[in-house]
């Protein structure tokens, strides 16, 4: 764990603080009894002890953290920490120094009693501010585990969401040049304007292929020229309505190619011909955009390929976090788009 600042200067404070109150609290020392410059040797002597103690348990517990590998799970290198480190070490460390300190200084007068009750007092200390440390410790810890999944989850949704992208446009191209192929043999006026529709359709895939979301309104003119594509394959076979609430295009976001999709999905799955048109009603109102189309299945229905509303509602998972609504009934089937407000 990377030490900050402030934790330098928590350890600063704490180190001398428990190097004044341990002996004053195992009375050890009496403040009247000796001179100001005897009593500072001594108080200096507890605040390094203090930290050789304080030091010594942090890089012990890092070490046992970091390096005892058949320690797999946290709880046990907590308690392996707390029984070596804060115990054993502080026992032993303390018990040491108390007895240097005790021959070193002349003090006499201090028994077995008081050394034990300080030695206590070490442990006790030491127990209460492991236990704060292991707590800052492993919030961190989680803090930087949570990051790290979300990296990692913001890395897979982006991966994922440019592979859903990248399927749009060999499904794109596949059935624009099935329809160019169709109209060349049939109509070569209408191959030509197809063609130049076409390119102002494929422009907008383009400029848009690295966005994630594009304004409701310049998505609603793509769609409406992809329907006009389709007009020129079959003609008076189809009709599309758009139906636009008191809504401002401008202030919404959708994802973009995500229109087109239900169009082509209603073109692709349903039966139909001048005498049994296909109707496609839009309607774009606060929250969501719907489109409707009644259903007619086709006697022979192609082989799914599972890129259109799959991908469709993938996309929006991933980019708003919300599913897209299908409602199909014998007689309808109902998309709905939530749009999101700028």
């Amino acid at each position: 764990m990377k030490e900050t600042k402030k934790d330098k200067i928590v350890k600063f404070v704490g180190m001398i603080a428990l190097g004044i109150l341990i002996p004053n609290l195992a009375g050890l020392i009496n403040n009247r009894l000796y001179a100001m410059p005897v009593l500072m040797l001594h108080y200096a002597c507890f605040i390094g002890l203090s930290i050789i103690i304080w030091q010594g348990n942090i890089w012990l517990m890092y070490y046992l953290r970091s390096s005892v590998e058949w320690l797999t799970k946290q709880y046990h290198k907590i308690i392996i920490a707390v029984f070596f480190s804060n115990i054993v070490y502080s026992g032993v460390v303390g018990w040491a120094f108390l007895s240097i300190w005790k021959q070193f200084m002349h003090q006499q007068d201090t028994g077995k009693s008081k050394i034990s009750i300080t030695i206590l007092i070490i442990i006790i200390a030491v127990l209460f501010i492991t236990n704060i440390y292991e707590i800052i410790f492993l919030n961190r810890e989680k803090e930087n585990t949570l990051s790290k999944v979300e990296r990692l989850s913001t890395a897979n949704a982006h991966s994922e969401l440019e592979a859903l992208k990248n399927q749009i446009d060999p499904h794109f191209i596949f059935n624009s040049l099935n329809t160019l192929s169709y109209l060349i043999g049939k109509n070569q006026h209408d191959a030509r304007l197809y063609t130049d529709t076409l390119a102002r359709v494929y422009r907008y895939i383009l400029s848009n292929k690295e966005r994630d979301l594009v304004f409701l309104k310049e998505e609603i003119e793509f769609m409406s020229n992809y329907f006009y594509l389709l007009k020129i394959r079959f003609n008076h076979s189809i009709n599309m309505e758009i139906e636009m609430a008191d809504l401002d295009t401008d202030n919404f976001l959708i994802p973009p190619i995500s229109l087109q999709i239900l169009i082509e999905n209603a073109v692709k799955h349903n039966e139909f011909s001048e005498l049994k048109k296909l109707f496609i009603s839009v309607l774009v109102e606060s929250g969501y955009v719907t489109v409707v189309n009644e259903i007619n299945p086709k006697q022979f229905q192609p082989h799914p390929s599972g890129i259109g509303l799959a991908n469709l509602n993938t996309r929006y998972k991933l980019l708003t976090k919300k599913n897209i609504i299908i409602d199909a009934s014998l007689k309808m089937f109902v998309v709905k788009l939530p749009i999101l407000k700028v």
